[in-house]
């Protein structure tokens, strides 16, 4: 086994965990085209489909669990939504993987990239008519509407101040290290949930889908924060993808032994995820989010029409 081949694989990995980690996004959605078309061009091993989906939901576990104790940390988590949703995402992350070992290897790549496109549509549609507010609401200036604090508001209230109106069982009161606090109501979890586990399959069967479907739902749907939005569906996809995994991993190891997973790829890939995850954490909230969601908007579709080409029009290349 040639212990150097993958060693570009430090760098990229700590370019894609941090811009990932810092927007919430499945970070694996964006190391399936390296592996799958970057590696037959680079002249490198190339991995399967399968080999492909399982690693790169490791490389994500990896970058997650960093990112996941450092947003402990920082205590932007609403630890309460995360562990509601990760029971239901984490038993259908563990399906989807399961039903990926038996899908034909040509539909998971196309369904990918029907995938890929899909999601660039709806980054570049949605509207967050609370992202202004979010940047520029200042401490102690929250304002209070029928349906509680205006949504993604973070404001210091003053002693004695009460929580805005909510319905029971959704207020939210997240106050992080340095002392901002965000007031909130968390609308429509049922919903989320229901979003969040078909993005669960959908992330063990091709990789993807667990946080596209968690975070812009948070944010849109629910009202959260974008801070507080990121940091919990952190969680979430780390929650996830860690029994999807493990679960690929047991399915490589079963059918080919221990020689079947990648180690000369790994032992530089996930270094380069945990660095990612590092820098990524310490960039959330410094970069606008209608700027982050053009960007991957733009990503996903260059990434989708590539995809779908490299399987069909160029399929003896990548085949």
């Amino acid at each position: 086994m040639d212990w150097t081949v993958y060693w570009f694989m430090l760098p990229v990995c700590i370019a894609i965990a941090g811009v990932a980690m810092f927007s919430g996004i499945s970070g694996a959605a964006m190391l399936i085209p390296v592996f799958l078309i970057g590696f037959p061009l680079l002249g490198v091993p190339r991995l399967s489909t399968v080999e492909a989906i399982g690693t790169s939901l490791l490389l994500e576990t990896s970058g997650f669990g960093m990112g996941l104790y450092r947003y402990f940390r920082l205590r932007l988590v609403d630890s309460a939504t995360a562990w509601r949703l990760i029971a239901l995402t984490l038993p259908l992350g563990v399906l989807g993987a399961l039903a990926s070992a038996q899908a034909p290897v040509q539909g998971l790549r196309l369904g990918y990239g029907v995938a890929m496109v899909g999601l660039a549509v709806l980054l570049v549609r949605e509207t967050h008519p609370n992202e202004s507010s979010v940047d520029s609401v200042p401490p102690a200036a929250g304002r209070v509407s029928g349906r509680g604090i205006a949504p993604g508001a973070a404001f210091a209230p003053s002693v004695g101040s009460a929580h805005p109106p909510c319905p029971a069982g959704t207020a939210r009161h997240v106050t992080t290290t340095d002392g901002t606090e965000y007031l909130y109501c968390a609308h429509g979890l049922r919903g989320q949930q229901l979003l969040s586990g078909i993005g669960a399959f959908f992330a063990g069967l091709i990789s993807t889908g667990v946080g596209e479907a968690t975070l812009p739902g948070l944010v849109r749907r629910s009202h959260f924060p974008v801070a507080v939005a990121a940091a919990t569906s952190t969680v979430v996809v780390a929650g996830t993808v860690v029994g999807a995994a493990g679960t690929h991993m047991v399915q490589l190891a079963t059918h080919g032994g221990l020689s079947a997973i990648p180690w000369n790829l790994i032992v530089w890939a996930v270094p380069g995820a945990v660095l990612g995850a590092i820098l990524g954490t310490g960039l959330q909230g410094k970069v606008s989010p209608r700027l982050t969601r053009w960007f991957f908007g733009g990503l996903f579709l260059t990434i989708g029409v590539t995809f779908l080409l490299a399987f069909t029009v160029f399929s003896s290349t990548f085949a």
